[in-house]
């Protein structure tokens, strides 16, 4: 399968958002939450496209707090998993920023995403106790 993975534009929040709407469900971003990642000048935003239709989307920025850069955000279209998507989108954030310390929370029952950040060289290093509105865990990995 053929995909592009770009930088994102202001006419890709709605498609981002409703991609966020299927892949979270509960935890899901509001539209508010998605105005703030495409105005904040420090958040790096990129799109995956197949067929002209947004698959992927994902946003990270510099943490100065933590001296590392938060994956913020990573989804795929149910449809478009396991493709090699998630993987691009995820090397991308990573390439857009001179800092080479990541770090990122995902849902301890999100196994398919642990793995991808495992085989992306992200380790455990901690959980976050009813992180989720769902009342689970976040797994903290680092890289």
């Amino acid at each position: 399968m053929c995909f592009e993975i770009r930088p994102s534009k202001l006419s890709d929040i709605g498609a981002a958002y409703q991609l966020d709407q299927i892949s979270f469900e509960v935890d899901a971003w509001t539209m508010l939450d998605y105005a703030g990642v495409f105005s904040f000048p420090g958040v790096k935003k990129f799109t995956a496209i197949v067929d002209a239709k947004l698959v992927g989307f994902a946003a990270a920025e510099y943490d100065p707090q933590r001296k590392a850069v938060c994956l913020m955000t990573l989804a795929v279209d149910p449809q478009y998993r396991k493709k090699g998507i998630g993987f691009a989108l995820l090397k991308q954030c990573e390439d857009a920023f001179p800092q080479k310390h990541f770090y990122l929370n995902v849902d301890i029952e999100n196994q398919a995403a642990i793995r991808l950040y495992e085989k992306a060289g992200y380790q455990r290093t901690g959980i976050e106790p009813a992180y989720y509105r769902n009342g689970h865990d976040a797994l903290i990995m680092e890289k």
